[in-house]
């Protein structure tokens, strides 16, 4: 499977952070880091996902970014778990399924109710959104935005990196 044909329903995958709780994950560590060290639980779930019909599967990396990863004192690791947390699912996708690259809030606010400078935004997601465009996701979903700011600067850095 290689494009979206939009022009019939379009099943994406499901709870991913509910189904690795059923498999074990607590929440008491950084979900990406968690599923590298258990990449089973990944496969098993966007398994049973593709197989119940789903066109598509979010690759896991929801908190990929290095704004995320470093509130878990994850640093410098962006790009090579991004990457490593893609290819878990094209494992799994093969020619069956797409795969999504999930981009998600850092959960730190902009200038001036936080710290971050609208640039320092747009060079975080477009870390991510690179290490994912060259991972070779097939689209990007961005998800879960809690300001039009952060959105807007994803939205930017996707569009830097990529024409999908």
């Amino acid at each position: 499977m290689n494009t979206i044909d939009l022009t019939k329903p379009f099943i994406l995958d499901g709870a991913t952070g509910t189904e690795l709780a059923k498999l074990g994950y607590d929440g008491s560590v950084c979900a990406e880091a968690w599923i590298l060290d258990h990449p089973d639980t990944i496969k098993e779930i966007q398994s049973r996902y593709i197989e119940a019909g789903s066109n598509a599967v979010y690759a896991p990396t929801f908190g990929g970014s290095s704004l995320k990863l470093a509130e878990n004192k994850i640093v410098g690791k962006t790009v090579e778990m991004n990457k490593a947390l893609c290819a878990l699912s094209m494992e799994v996708a093969k020619d069956k399924a797409l795969v999504g690259g999930d981009i998600a809030p850092t959960g730190q606010f902009m200038e001036p109710l936080g710290e971050l400078s609208f640039e320092e935004l747009v060079d975080n997601y477009k870390e991510q959104a690179l290490a994912l465009e060259e991972a070779g996701v097939s689209f990007f979903i961005i998800e879960t935005m809690m300001n039009v700011c952060d959105a807007r600067a994803a939205i930017l850095a996707v569009r830097s990196v990529s024409d999908k």
